[in-house]
């Protein structure tokens, strides 16, 4: 007797010790809450991580153009030595006004000879321009041409190393100050021969570009150019 009696509170505790499949049901669905909480968590964390190493990885590339820009425009110059009368000039200051990206080319002593004996002068002719992307047509590459050495031919004709200085531009924008009437520019060339014989002092520069959300921003400095005479090297 009392040997079964003993028997059936054992089985009891045993059977109250364990949960009910409703209980299980139950903790398995706070878990999943709690999981897909955790999850939603960490993919935000992990998309705006993402989307701040894009934003910033551009925002290099954009600052890192327009410092090359800014720094080569302040070593721009005009030589007194040139034909006024005809066309073709080695030293030339040229910007073109476009809706989307405004060319220019001009002369500087920005060139830097990297190899001993090259046929490589101190000063060449630099230009920037848009250009197509070849693999992709919707997008418009800020392009860097260095001609490494002046030569006296037409703009087109001028050869040079040429590469993507900065991809998937948006806009630029230059703005030149003419000291003598106290103006502000869209465009300028010293290569008519009733153009400007002399270089801007300030030139505004603003690059748009698109983030990794397609949302554009703009970043902007001034240049200010060292010799706005032109330079006579014969003296006297």
């Amino acid at each position: 007797m009392m040997a079964r009696l003993a028997s059936k509170l054992r089985a009891r505790r045993v059977v109250d010790a364990g949960f009910t499949l409703l209980e299980i049901m139950l903790v398995l669905a706070i878990l999943s809450f709690v999981m897909m909480l955790m999850w939603g968590s960490f993919s935000q964390t992990a998309r705006t991580k993402r989307h701040l190493e894009a934003t910033h990885d551009r925002l290099h590339t954009a600052r890192t153009a327009l410092m090359r820009v800014s720094r080569e425009l302040e070593m721009a110059y005009l030589s007194a030595g040139e034909n006024t009368v005809i066309p073709q000039r080695r030293t030339f200051f040229v910007a073109i006004s476009h809706p989307d990206i405004d060319e220019l080319a001009f002369s500087s002593f920005a060139h830097q000879r990297l190899r001993a004996g090259a046929n490589e002068g101190d000063t060449s002719v630099v230009s920037y321009y848009g250009e197509r992307d070849p693999d992709d047509r919707r997008v418009t590459n800020l392009m860097r041409k260095d001609t490494r050495r002046l030569q006296a031919l037409d703009l087109k004709d001028l050869r040079g190393e040429t590469y993507i200085l900065c991809p998937d531009v948006v806009r630029l924008k230059f703005t030149f100050w003419d000291f003598k009437k106290k103006a502000w520019r869209d465009d300028w060339s010293t290569l008519d021969a009733t153009g400007f014989q002399y270089l801007p002092t300030h030139v505004k520069i603003t690059l748009t570009v698109l983030d990794d959300r397609g949302k554009e921003f703009s970043l902007s400095t001034d240049a200010r150019l060292h010799v706005t005479e032109k330079v006579d090297y014969r003296g006297g």
